[in-house]
């Protein structure tokens, strides 16, 4: 009976952040992704998340281009079912203006404080050539000056720091304060099984590289809401990654968080190729996540000791440390001298 209790006590706690990826299908040819290129897979059921996990607070539901999925607004509403309390996010490109107007006017009817990113890696001819989609900017702004009229209350822009448009993250950010909309970034990385399986090796100027991402701290750190403070150590984070790949912060892949693709396998994130089990073979998503599959994959996450800095792994990181990152804020708030020092 201790020796059940001990092995009771040891497994790991339930997750509390998910990116969702429903989709693979694409109508982007972006130049750092080929997920356009695989099979959609779309074999996720929206009876599938009815087994999410109560103790998600955060969950992206992404693609491929999410809104190209015809249930898309059933996952949604299923999903705040589920999680009454989570703050949820839609991560599109932006392209098929009418047709997420369509949707997401019918999730909004049930999911009013549905929040929405838009992919902008450039300002006009910069962003067309990164998504290789003609007028893609302008597409781009015109549904999120939709998403606005619809009454989607949280609008993001979401910049990929990539070694052709570095220049361009200043104006990004720029345009997002222009438009009032919130702000988030990531660096163009390399999955074997995420992105298409694409390999990113990234190398931006280091004086442009510091030039954008001080604009967006100290830009970040004047305001007076905690939340921005927190999204400036994000982008110092991601900053301290880009110029030697290693994370600021340790955080806890398929233990905090985890990545559920369209066929319906759990892996502890975008980049951990370790499958942990699938969600759709089991009765409850605690019979996956405690069973000796989900077990080996943190095993060989810890062992590969790959390092990564994105928005879904970083959240939990700074959640573990925030006398850290409280520390850092205060520093830098009010002395940016030695911003991007390492």
């Amino acid at each position: 009976m201790e020796e059940k209790q001990s092995q009771m006590s040891q497994k790991a706690p339930l997750p509390v952040d998910a990116v969702i990826g429903i989709t693979y299908n694409c109508n982007s040819r972006c130049v750092m992704c080929d997920i356009w290129k695989m099979d959609p897979h779309e074999l996720l059921k929206v009876e599938d998340l009815k087994k999410l996990p109560l103790t998600l607070k955060d969950v992206n539901i992404s693609g491929g281009e999410p809104f190209l999925h015809k249930d898309i607004v059933a996952m949604v509403k299923t999903v705040r079912e589920r999680l009454p309390k989570a703050r949820i996010v839609i991560s599109s490109n932006g392209f098929a203006t009418e047709l997420i107007k369509k949707r997401i006017k019918e999730i909004v009817h049930s999911v009013p404080d549905i929040r929405v990113a838009i992919s902008i890696d450039g300002m006009q001819q910069v962003h067309d050539e990164t998504r290789k989609i003609p007028d893609g900017f302008n597409k781009c702004m015109a549904t999120i000056d939709m998403l606005k009229q619809v009454g989607v209350k949280s609008i993001r822009i979401a910049f990929t720091v990539m070694t052709h448009n570095i220049a361009e993250l200043p104006k990004v950010y720029d345009l997002a304060q222009e438009k009032g909309i919130e702000f988030t970034m990531a660096f163009a990385q390399s999955s074997d099984f995420y992105f298409g399986s694409k390999q990113n090796y990234e190398h931006p100027d280091p004086e442009l590289l510091k030039k954008g991402f001080e604009h967006v701290i100290v830009s970040e750190l004047q305001s007076w809401h905690p939340k921005r403070w927190a999204r400036a150590f994000f982008a110092y984070g991601l900053y301290q990654f880009a110029i030697s790949q290693e994370q600021p912060l340790p955080s806890h892949p398929g233990t905090d968080f985890f990545y559920l693709d369209p066929n319906g396998y759990v892996y502890p994130s975008v980049i951990h190729f370790y499958k942990m089990g699938d969600i759709k073979q089991v009765h409850t998503f605690e019979e996956m996540w405690h069973g000796e599959q989900a077990e080996s994959a943190r095993k060989k996450v810890k062992e590969s000791k790959r390092q990564y800095w994105m928005i879904c792994t970083a959240r939990t990181a700074i959640k573990r440390h925030p006398l850290y990152v409280i520390g850092w804020i205060m520093k830098n708030k009010f002395s940016s001298s030695a911003l991007l020092s390492a």
